[in-house]
């Protein structure tokens, strides 16, 4: 998936230290977890606790992160026979999509052009409110567990960045068609890894949510610049959901997007790190940032300092990876940050 500051090519370097500085760990925290790619790598080796403030961020860990093996969709099966809710959904022709009330096309009215705007084509869009109106029916009748519908919910999720008419995130949508929009939508069908733990997600402010939880590794990615999530993601979120929310202005914003992020602060920013690390009841701290953010390497490196063991504290900086063809001038020296301190508990 498509999303801010996702840290898929910095997998390897976070793996290294944790290898190095805390061997014996048996569980890691994702507490800023976005697309839950960090905590589903993880997961093949910790117990893991993920959470994000983003439901659609909830979503894909609960679909992924607390499922310990695939859904097997028991009640469904007895119910309407023995499918697979993926296949049985992608198989279905057009003449039963557009049976679908046009009052249920939350997306073809909202997001498409048939609702003004561009986001996603007509037929994609119908395609993801039948897929999703489904999934409600299902749940609703109690034909899904709890976990099965968070699984489908996140396939649904996965889907939509592979045909969005975007140009990197849903702040805005392009004027002209994206050839990916001309694909035909799908819920994206994901792997579950089974590591047979107690694995957890929440939902809930990162810096609150510290206080109840401990263990041995900790990873933070909180947003680094004043660009805020929730505007730039608004329909992931939508989708993620399905509450047809009223939306506003041409981009077609939900009225909650005004919640307001103290990492995305340049007044709030350092307190609140502060904070979130004298919450923290966990051993190992790695806390991934660039030399864009809003503070500066060195107040990071005091702020960390003040709450952990300062002779264990460590710098790792990786030159930016993202644009590869685009030469290291162009980028102003850019570079990721891994920081690393142990802190006493």
């Amino acid at each position: 998936m498509r999303f801010i500051g996702c840290k898929t090519l910095l997998l390897e370097d976070i793996k290294n230290i944790i290898e190095r500085k805390a061997p014996n760990s048996r569980t890691f925290c994702d507490i800023f977890s976005g697309t839950a790619t960090v905590a589903r790598y993880f997961k093949k080796i910790f117990e893991v606790t993920s959470n994000d403030l983003l439901y659609f961020s909830y979503c894909l860990q609960r679909g992924t992160i607390e499922n310990d093996t695939l859904p097997q969709f028991a009640r469904l099966s007895s119910a309407i026979g023995n499918i697979d809710p993926i296949k049985y959904f992608n198989e279905l022709p057009i003449e039963t999509l557009e049976t679908l009330s046009q009052d249920k096309r939350f997306f073809q009215n909202n997001y498409a052009p048939t609702g003004g705007r561009m986001y996603i084509t007509d037929i994609n869009a119908l395609r993801f409110d039948y897929f999703r109106n489904m999934v409600e029916y299902w749940f609703s009748n109690g034909l899904l567990a709890d976990n099965e519908y968070f699984y489908l919910v996140a396939c649904a999720v996965e889907g939509l960045p592979f045909v969005s008419n975007i140009r990197g995130t849903y702040g805005a949508y392009a004027k002209e068609w994206d050839k990916r929009s001309f694909k035909v939508y799908e819920p994206l069908r994901l792997e579950v890894i089974s590591n047979g733990k107690q694995n957890c997600s929440f939902n809930e402010n990162g810096v609150e949510l510290l206080k109840q939880l401990n263990g041995d590794v900790l990873y933070i990615d909180p947003p680094y610049n004043s660009r805020q999530y929730l505007p730039n993601y608004h329909l992931l979120e939508t989708a993620a959901k399905y509450d047809f929310p009223v939306l506003r202005g041409v981009t077609g914003q939900r009225a909650d997007t005004d919640q307001k992020s103290d990492f995305c602060s340049k007044v709030k920013v350092e307190s609140a790190f502060s904070e979130l690390l004298s919450n923290s009841n966990y051993q190992h701290i790695i806390f991934s940032y660039n030399t864009d953010g809003l503070m500066p390497v060195e107040r990071v490196e005091e702020i960390i300092k003040a709450h952990g063991l300062p002779d264990t504290f460590e710098l790792t900086e990786i030159p930016y990876r993202r644009f590869k063809s685009r030469k290291e001038t162009e980028l102003g020296g850019l570079k990721e940050l891994l920081f690393y301190i142990e802190k006493r508990i």
